[in-house]
């Protein structure tokens, strides 16, 4: 075997084994309080502001591809679901990337940098993208790690539920 065989072999083992980082372990638990400013700096949001809504909460950066298409679809569900609110929390490590993606790719939502990398470490957030859905209470009732278009209607069926 190859050094760089071995290295990609370590590479999948790694984020399979991560992929369980941010799974069902969170289902059924209180969400992990976090503040963040958006991406222009002028405010700061924090997950208790938004207690009494369904909350996806969707950790993204712009060098990941399947965000270009899970950003704009997440929109749209909030623009189509009265009481949903779609956080994207940005893990880019430099801002202006985060925001000319935004521009680039027409997204509207709520968008927080996380600048530190402090709530994508509490989260162990192990791929790009990955959501969590969190009901009115504050609970985490679904995880998704990754994105495929498929993922849509599971999205879907999941936050009606608890709306």
């Amino acid at each position: 075997m190859t050094k760089q065989s071995l290295v990609i072999l370590f590479t999948m083992c790694a984020l399979t084994t991560r992929v369980y980082a941010l799974g069902p372990e969170w289902v059924g638990k209180p969400a992990p309080g976090f503040s963040l400013r958006t991406m222009d700096g002028t405010a700061t949001l924090s997950l208790g502001q938004l207690r009494g809504q369904v909350v996806v909460v969707d950790f993204w950066a712009s060098w990941c591809a399947p965000c270009k298409r899970s950003l704009p679809q997440l929109a749209a569900m909030e623009a189509n679901h009265p009481g949903l609110k779609v956080i994207a929390i940005n893990i880019d490590d430099e801002r202006q990337k985060a925001v000319e993606f935004l521009r680039k790719n027409r997204v509207k939502l709520i968008a927080l940098y996380d600048e530190k990398k402090d709530v994508v470490t509490t989260y162990d957030v192990p791929v790009m993208p990955s959501a969590l859905i969190i009901d009115r209470k504050g609970v985490v009732r679904y995880v998704h790690v990754g994105y495929t278009d498929d993922d849509l209607d599971q999205f879907k069926r999941e936050i009606q539920g608890l709306l």
